[in-house]
């Protein structure tokens, strides 16, 4: 019986550690094992798109490899609306109704799928969206990236 390794490739942007969508979701599913990577990544990236300006959310996809940028499209519920400023509460709770979650999961979700999306922005662009996102994600945001304070 003999064991293959796995490999791991550098990111496109030289600074990740997944170049392909496989990689991005493995990357999501070993933070958030309870939930479905993809639907995880979907929620997040639909309430970021609600709570973000179109042009930054059109930016934050292009510093995605293609396969992820096309997954994490502009959220199909929302196309079309201008950004609300949403507060905490109905930020996690949007994101708690796209998964079908308990709200109190949803820092959970979030520490997750912003892991994964850390490994493949360079280190520049995700410091120039955690300015973008206001306080109360901001710490969600940069403890994902320091990979501690990992909620339970």
């Amino acid at each position: 019986m003999s064991i293959q390794k796995q490999e791991r490739t550098t990111s496109w942007t030289g600074l990740g550690v997944g170049t392909d969508l496989k990689s991005f979701l493995d990357t999501i599913s070993s933070q958030i094992p309870d939930y479905e990577a993809d639907r995880a990544a979907e929620a997040v990236f639909c309430a970021l798109s609600e709570r973000l300006s179109a042009s930054w959310v059109a930016h934050l996809r292009e510093q995605l490899p293609p396969d992820i940028r096309d997954t994490l499209s502009v959220c199909h519920r929302h196309q079309g609306e201008a950004p609300t400023k949403l507060d905490r509460d109905d930020f996690y709770l949007r994101v708690a109704n796209h998964l079908n979650a308990e709200p109190e999961n949803v820092r959970l979700v979030l520490h997750g799928v912003f892991s994964a999306l850390h490994a493949q922005l360079p280190d520049a662009e995700a410091k120039k969206l955690e300015q973008q996102l206001p306080a109360w994600l901001q710490g969600t945001w940069a403890a994902a990236r320091l990979h501690v304070d990992r909620p339970y």
